[in-house]
């Protein structure tokens, strides 16, 4: 019995699915991440990627005399198509707002890892069409043509489509590298600059303060109960933006827990908590601040 077989690699779908597995479990092992609802949502969300990438890492499309076979990844899943159901099988090129996954298309389904190229099977007793990725449509669907002794499809002309996909990669670029950007910036340490006539702390959510303007500073050594976040970046035990304590209180914060002491500013408008890693370098400029003050 004739037996072929092509496998895709599921490059696109790696390009996806990894860079979103491993900022999940950045954050899910941060320093300072507790335990929880917030840990138990994270490690569910990286289950279920670790799930869609032993599904997505390759497509397998097996055709022997008598069938078709899907297979996906481990074989999570698997689909089987008798030879003699089908009227035809032609090369295609799916459009880029396809993409990737198992998915309802219009007038059937899709199964595809990687990339635009696909066969379409089309069904003696039925209008619904399957379409399956492979990087090698024209080869696929001369074989399978071959064997249900039909003449086959002429592939169609191709070149314009790559441009689409250039743009659907680089949105997906976007969509999962800025939110690791923004990981990575909101985790440092805010600066702040004790000026001649006002303080400047500088970064995420920053913001300046006139000397004039402050109507108390103090220091404490430890940082009052936090209920919520309103507008803000929490990851680890960076806190910065705007948050709500427990007594109802909105407070901006600059603050790496556990490193106290803390340094608490307020003006008519803003109640500030800040900090840094260094006990010494928060003692300094709460002397600096006192004495501008």
């Amino acid at each position: 019995m004739a037996k072929y077989r092509y496998t895709q690699s599921g490059t696109l779908s790696l390009l996806i699915m990894v860079p979103i597995l491993i900022i999940i479990l950045v954050i899910l092992f941060a320093p300072g991440m507790k335990g929880g609802p917030e840990r138990i949502i994270l490690g569910f969300a990286a289950l279920t990627v670790l799930i869609c990438l032993l599904i997505f890492y390759r497509l397998v499309i097996e055709v022997d005399d008598t069938h078709i076979k899907v297979k996906l990844g481990t074989g999570l899943f698997t689909r089987k198509y008798p030879l003699s159901s089908i009227s035809v099988c032609k090369p295609v090129r799916n459009p880029p707002y396809y993409g990737i996954g198992i998915r309802l298309i219009p007038g059937g389904w899709l199964y595809n890892v990687s990339g635009l190229g696909a066969i379409e099977l089309r069904f003696k007793n039925k209008k619904s069409v399957v379409r399956i990725g492979t990087d090698k449509p024209e080869e696929v669907s001369q074989t399978i043509n071959r064997l249900i002794d039909h003449p086959g499809y002429v592939s169609p002309p191709g070149g314009q489509e790559y441009a689409g996909a250039i743009l659907a990669l680089a949105v997906i670029f976007v969509a999962l590298f800025l939110p690791a950007i923004m990981i990575v910036a909101g985790s440092r340490e805010s600066s702040a600059e004790a000026g001649r006539e006002e303080l400047t702390i500088k970064g995420m959510y920053g913001v300046s303060i006139g000397y004039s303007d402050i109507t108390r500073i103090d220091s404490a050594v430890y940082l009052p109960s936090i209920k919520r976040r309103t507008n803000g970046f929490a990851a680890g035990k960076a806190l910065k933006g705007n948050f709500t304590l427990s007594d109802g209180t909105r407070v901006k914060l600059f603050i790496t827990k556990g490193s106290s002491p803390y340094i608490n500013i307020q003006t008519s408008d803003l109640d500030i908590w800040l900090n840094f890693k260094d006990p010494a370098k928060t003692r300094s400029l709460y002397d600096r601040l006192k004495e501008n003050k």
